[in-house]
């Protein structure tokens, strides 16, 4: 059981989380400062600094833990549906998070624009995204099963998450090509293409 202590301190980091996760929803990143962040967290500067380094650290952290809640969501989603084929499971899987970012584009603002393969990889182990790096292994050994390597399969898989979300960002925030609903057959049978060996 969480000491008093302990819950205030986790009450006060989820404020500050949720406070920043506001405003870059709203405002450009570099417009916003710690101090915006903290006086809307009605938290003090210094425990900011008690959680993260620097606006960039709390950002990071920000796309992996909204990103990975998404995703294990996404995944539960696709367990209820029952899918026997791993492509298609996939493409449920996606199918998911296309509608969420249609239903919250101010959330694939912030995550397209900051996401890269970088910061999920360094991230995939740490315990608060432990389903996702599951998840993510299990697609990967399904590439290799279909003579895939296993650096291909992490490269494909790679080339999926840049081309969902920046289609989501593009169809959903700017409306271009077209609306993301038009787009999403083609997107679609696009990966399905992408997976066939």
């Amino acid at each position: 059981m969480q000491s008093k202590v302990s819950l205030n301190k986790t009450e006060k980091k989820r404020r500050i989380e949720e406070a920043a996760i506001n405003l870059f929803e709203h405002d450009d990143f570099n417009k916003i400062s710690i101090d915006q962040i903290v006086k809307k967290a009605r938290v003090a500067k210094g425990t900011f600094y008690l959680y993260f380094k620097d606006k960039v650290q709390l950002t990071n952290h920000l796309i992996i833990k909204y990103s990975s809640l998404l995703i294990d969501e996404a995944l539960e989603k696709a367990k209820e549906a029952n899918i026997d084929d791993r492509v298609e499971e996939l493409i449920f899987l996606i199918d998911y998070v296309v509608e969420f970012f249609k239903k919250n584009p101010a959330r694939i603002k912030v995550i397209q624009k900051n996401l890269s393969w970088s910061l999920i990889s360094d991230k995939l182990k740490d315990s608060d995204t432990y389903e996702v790096s599951n998840h993510l292994e299990c697609y990967s050994d399904f590439l290799v099963s279909l003579g895939y390597t296993k650096d291909e399969a992490f490269q494909l898989i790679f080339m999926i998450i840049e081309l969902v979300s920046t289609l989501c960002y593009s169809s959903i925030v700017l409306k271009q090509p077209d609306d993301i609903d038009h787009v999403k057959p083609l997107l679609y049978d696009t990966i399905r293409k992408m997976i066939q060996r």
